[in-house]
């Protein structure tokens, strides 16, 4: 069993949208408020199938005082997986064990996002795996804090099960942002004071996932939001079928492994 190494510890955000999918905040204005209304050391932008907005956000990371990893959330057919360190798109629509291949391949880390929300939130876009996925495929981390609105049941069995699988999966936490105020609220807390500390970190699963942050007002603020959350998700799937993306299980379909689904699983 890991143990956190007694010094400094550090904050990271690793999940945060800009409006290169379905974020409300352009890179520059992400780092800009992470680095003066944050204490974070660290920034993981991992917009939907796309590197673009995490690559502009790095290009001009050495202007601000908080560090950024290029990432993507890749919306596979088993549910939504981040990759981080991952400057090369990961093809969406395929199984887990594939997307994670590929996440692999580049020498990044591979992260189920949002891995025990509600099925009805499938239709919202925030589709998760299952359990027998995440038992079977070789991820390096399971998200236990995420600050979409109504997903502290979903955190708390993530937690739950990152505790029982502590020895394989390392556990984060992020925001999921897609609207300023909630980029930190959520976050992952790591040994060390830079992005290269929180990898190793990770590999050696010496994280903890914190949050979210309560607060009163987050869900109406989301709900304020949600009409150009929506129009900037189009948009981007707009442009996925134009490219030739093949879309994932998050839409009106039920998800591949439905069929599969246990029962008693929340």
């Amino acid at each position: 069993m890991h143990t956190m190494r007694r010094r400094t510890l550090s904050a990271a955000d690793l999940h945060v949208h800009t409006t290169a999918s379905d974020g409300t905040a352009t890179p520059r204005e992400v780092l800009e408020w992470a680095s003066a209304r944050t204490d974070l050391a660290v920034v993981a932008i991992c917009d939907h199938n796309t590197v673009d907005g995490a690559l502009e956000a790095a290009a001009i990371a050495h202007e601000y005082p908080v560090q950024v990893v290029v990432g993507q959330e890749v919306e596979s057919s088993d549910g939504h997986i981040l990759g981080l360190w991952t400057p090369t798109l990961v093809r969406p629509g395929r199984p887990a064990a594939e997307t994670i291949t590929d996440i692999h391949a580049q020498g990044g880390l591979a992260i189920a996002a949002h891995p025990f929300a509600p099925r009805w939130w499938h239709k919202h876009g925030l589709c998760r795996g299952e359990r027998s996925v995440y038992d079977s495929c070789e991820y390096d981390a399971v998200e236990v804090a995420n600050s979409t609105p109504l997903l502290f049941l979903a955190n708390f069995f993530a937690n739950g099960y990152q505790r029982r699988n502590r020895d394989r999966v390392a556990a984060t936490g992020g925001s999921d942002a897609h609207m300023l105020s909630v980029i930190g609220t959520s976050r992952t807390l790591f040994p060390g004071t830079d992005a290269e500390d929180l990898r190793r970190a990770l590999i050696a699963r010496e994280t903890r996932g914190w949050g979210p942050a309560w607060s009163p007002t987050r869900t109406v603020r989301y709900a304020r939001k949600v009409p150009e959350i929506k129009a900037r998700d189009a948009d981007r799937k707009a442009r996925e079928a134009a490219a030739g993306m093949q879309s994932s299980c998050c839409d009106d379909r039920p998800c591949s492994s439905d069929a599969q689904r246990p029962k008693a699983d929340t």
